[in-house]
């Protein structure tokens, strides 16, 4: 039996190593190959990330470009709620002057042009009336501050208009206040009070 040096043991490959080198021959090939796959999802997934930023970045256009139209449609609503208040000033005048003139008083006749001239501005702004009257009760445009029995309209309709209301741009910005129509007391009721 020969002995082998030191050195001669440190090159000689062990049996171990021989058996570890086979696989790590084989993950070597398969990276090979797979370098494309990898790039290929990667890529892939790259791509999917950029469409959804792109999309949240259109979103985002979409949402502040509405943001700023609507700031601006309603950035008067307040200037135009205070002199909803005026208007209502110019009609009990013309309500209780209708009272006391005739209609072709020229004092009379003037407040009704300005009242008229005041709804077309407002109006040229996206300010129209809320019909009320006749119509069935809506939450969104009335405001029911009285219920009344009626045998003539069915319920929820809305009877009399106590304040009109006013919508800018089709949003309510101030509801109508109504009067609206309950079901009429039936004999049992009527005989129980």
């Amino acid at each position: 039996m020969t002995r082998k040096s030191k050195k001669d043991k440190e090159t000689e490959p062990k049996a171990d190593a021989i058996a570890d080198a086979a696989p790590q021959a084989d993950d070597d090939a398969r990276r090979v190959v797979d370098p494309i796959g990898a790039l290929q999802a990667e890529r892939d997934d790259l791509l999917a990330r950029l469409q959804r930023t792109a999309a949240d970045y259109a979103n985002y256009q979409k949402r502040v470009q509405r943001e700023m139209t609507e700031a601006r449609d309603y950035a008067n609503t307040q200037l135009i709620t205070r002199l909803l208040s005026v208007l209502d000033d110019m009609e009990r005048a013309l309500e209780a002057a209708g009272g006391q003139c005739s209609d072709d008083d020229p004092l009379r006749t003037g407040m009704q042009l300005v009242h008229d001239k005041a709804l077309e501005v407002l109006g040229g702004f996206g300010v129209e009336t809320i019909d009320a009257v006749g119509q069935p009760f809506d939450p969104e445009a009335h405001a029911a501050l009285m219920q009344q029995p009626s045998d003539e309209h069915p319920p929820q309709t809305v009877l009399q208009e106590l304040q009109r209301g006013y919508k800018l741009k089709g949003r309510t910005i101030r509801p109508t206040s109504v009067i609206v129509s309950t079901e009429p007391p039936t004999e049992d009721a009527a005989d129980e009070e």
